[in-house]
């Protein structure tokens, strides 16, 4: 019983240092249609300034093959919150994301994130 609750204890601290420290924080307590509001706002304003970003949330893989290839296009994965997140947190990263999304499409002459996409496609089938 001490072993497991013992291992236990040790998953749930390092699930929790798994939180991302950095964040965008005006998400967290705002409602869908704020963060949506806020999030286009910010995306508009990171893409002028020539930052491109994409947004994620939750528990995942430190750096994946697609997270590798977004930063060779010079698009930086940013992690805004662990598996905790208010309503705002995903609608925010949604609409963020769409936002980038276009802009990037737009700026490289293609889809970056096609290659998530079909890589989804084929594990499917």
């Amino acid at each position: 019983m001490k072993h497991t609750l013992a291992a236990v204890l040790i998953l749930v601290v390092s699930l929790h240092a798994a939180e991302p420290k950095e964040s965008f924080p005006e998400f967290m307590k705002l409602s869908k249609r704020e963060a949506a509001a806020t999030a286009r706002r910010q995306a508009e304003a990171d893409c002028a300034a020539g930052h491109y970003r994409m947004l994620v949330y939750g528990l995942r893989k430190p750096v994946s093959e697609f997270d590798q290839r977004l930063e060779k296009d010079g698009v930086e994965v940013r992690a805004i919150a662990g598996c905790i997140v208010s309503d705002g947190i995903p609608e925010g990263a949604r609409i963020y994301n769409e936002v980038m999304r276009g802009k990037l499409k737009a700026k490289l002459g293609r889809d970056v994130f096609s290659d998530k996409d079909e890589a989804r496609k084929q594990s499917t089938k």
